[in-house]
């Protein structure tokens, strides 16, 4: 079934990867809406209830805080850590998290994990507002240039296993549970492998080698 009836490589993602993908397209609207959401809340939440505690900080508290921020941004020393193969194993065992939990929740545990990063940047975004500094340009320079790679491919992989959750929960007539299992496997396993584990070979080469140049310039035009 990971196979189907193809007989080549391109032929491969052409009719057994697309047809997963068009199974996808509800799951993959939902969690899009879903991440829409999420980021909004995270962003309300984190300026309502931070902004008391920034309220009641002295001005020079305010002030060592903004420093400390601005410090943050110099990727100098720590952008050797990050080489492409550390941030590409990292996020692919994320990935594969997901999916593990996913899979034994019904597509729910992956649900959760995915809404919890993504809503991370909406939390960004507010704590930038925050701290006076205009949310899109650091956003365009620190997460964008990797995330249009990272991004769809933890939708991809979470639309996979929501997928799966609602196969397994949903009757069909003549049909076994352990095959409809199996071949939910193999639709997340096409995605992962035909789409998910690129994209985020990708991403890791540009979250190593230009975002952090880029963040460090859009820091140190906000100084």
């Amino acid at each position: 079934y990971f196979k189907g009836d193809a007989h080549s490589f391109f032929g491969w993602y052409r009719d057994s990867v697309g047809a997963t993908l068009r199974k996808l397209r509800k799951p993959i609207a939902l969690l899009v809406i879903l991440a829409v959401a999420g980021i909004g809340i995270a962003y309300v939440w984190t300026v309502g209830n931070l902004q008391i505690y920034l309220d009641a900080a002295k001005p020079e508290q305010i002030a060592e805080l903004q420093k400390q921020f601005i410090q943050a941004g110099d990727l100098s020393g720590v952008s050797a850590e990050l080489t492409a193969p550390s941030l590409f194993l990292h996020n692919l065992q994320a990935t594969l998290l997901m999916g593990f939990f996913g899979l034994f929740s019904f597509g729910v545990l992956g649900v959760i994990l995915y809404l919890v990063n993504t809503s991370v940047i909406g939390g960004l975004l507010g704590l930038f507002q925050l701290m006076g500094y205009a949310p899109l340009p650091l956003v365009l320079a620190g997460i964008l240039p990797h995330g249009i790679f990272e991004i769809p491919a933890l939708i991809l992989s979470c639309a996979a296993v929501l997928h799966s959750g609602l196969v397994l929960v949903t009757p069909q007539a003549g049909r076994t549970i352990g095959e409809v299992l199996i071949e939910a496997l193999a639709d997340w396993a096409r995605v992962v492998v035909g789409l998910v584990i690129p994209l985020l070979a990708i991403a890791a080469v540009v979250e190593s080698y230009i975002t952090p140049q880029l963040l460090v310039n859009a820091m140190a035009a906000i100084k």
